[in-house]
């Protein structure tokens, strides 16, 4: 009876340790600088009207036809280098992040793709892809469920005409990223959203709606009559639960930074730690009063 005691505690002990045991989960990197940039390249193409941009805008050589910006632009002044800087740190924290999906070797549309789950839906993670990827046949993907969703391939980003990526159930587009290591291209009448790091260029096809940000510092964003707005964010970026990080505590003054993230943290923490003290206390009582008999 005694073993099985002993057993039944020493189970109950593994199990609450590997509780404490902290989730890996994606996060979103700030930006910054490059936050609130809609546009930032090397040379930004406009050849005809019709382009509205919400959000700052960036380039070192402008376009010829000028699109409506309701935001600032910068042309190759301190603050558009620095947000280049930025964009690379962000794409560094993006590219270190562990694959929680790899996808069978080989390109990837990931509208008809069933190895991942559901049929064109996503759940956050960081998805890892050997090969170029697309959103095909004029498909529809839906990003479903508050944290940071990373698509991240070696190779190309294309969607068709008329495709969609849409977002439910708390999805933000602040927390969406997409990281190509080859150009991307966006089909005409599509709807995007999250932010694209694509310094290898952007080609945004006719009458886009692009809820997010084309950041190419390095290379070259192309519009045509497109709608793209950049979505207000935290530029310090989101923990794992999509909470805004908050910014670091002033030395000398009291802490008012404990967000909800926080709190929840401890709560996750201080939870199991009370049992598996209170569950050990109990253990060496009883093993002292038996020794007392």
């Amino acid at each position: 009876m005694r073993i099985l005691k002993k057993s039944v505690f020493v189970s109950i002990i593994l199990t609450l340790s590997m509780t404490l045991q902290p989730a890996l989960a994606a996060t979103s990197p700030g930006l910054n600088m490059a936050n609130t940039f809609a546009i930032l390249a090397s040379t930004y193409t406009n050849t005809a009207g019709g382009t509205t941009i919400d959000g700052d805008v960036g380039y070192s050589t402008p376009p010829a036809v000028a699109p409506t910006i309701n935001g600032t632009t910068h042309v190759d002044d301190s603050t558009y280098d620095q947000a280049g800087l930025d964009q690379g740190t962000a794409l560094v924290d993006l590219n270190n992040q562990v694959c929680t999906f790899n996808f069978a070797p080989g390109a990837i549309d990931l509208a008809s793709d069933v190895t991942h789950g559901p049929v064109g839906v996503y759940t956050p993670g960081v998805y890892c892809i050997t090969g170029a990827a697309s959103i095909g046949g004029g498909g529809t993907i839906t990003l479903t469920g508050t944290g940071t969703y990373i698509f991240r391939m070696d190779g190309a980003l294309t969607t068709t005409a008329n495709s969609i990526v849409q977002v439910a159930d708390g999805a933000s587009p602040c927390s969406i990223w997409w990281t190509p290591t080859a150009a991307t291209t966006l089909g005409a009448d599509s709807t995007f959203i999250g932010t694209d790091i694509d310094a290898s260029g952007i080609t945004i096809g006719n009458n886009v709606t692009w809820t997010g940000r084309a950041l190419a510092f390095g290379g070259t964003i192309s519009t045509d009559a497109d709608t793209i707005a950049a979505p207000v964010c935290s530029a310090l970026g989101y923990d794992e639960e999509g909470n805004p990080i908050e910014p670091a505590p002033v030395p000398g003054l009291p802490r008012t930074d404990v967000g909800l993230s926080q709190e929840k943290s401890f709560l996750g923490w201080s939870i199991p730690v009370a049992i598996l003290v209170g569950l050990s206390t109990i253990y060496l009582i009883q093993r002292k009063s038996k020794s007392i008999i």
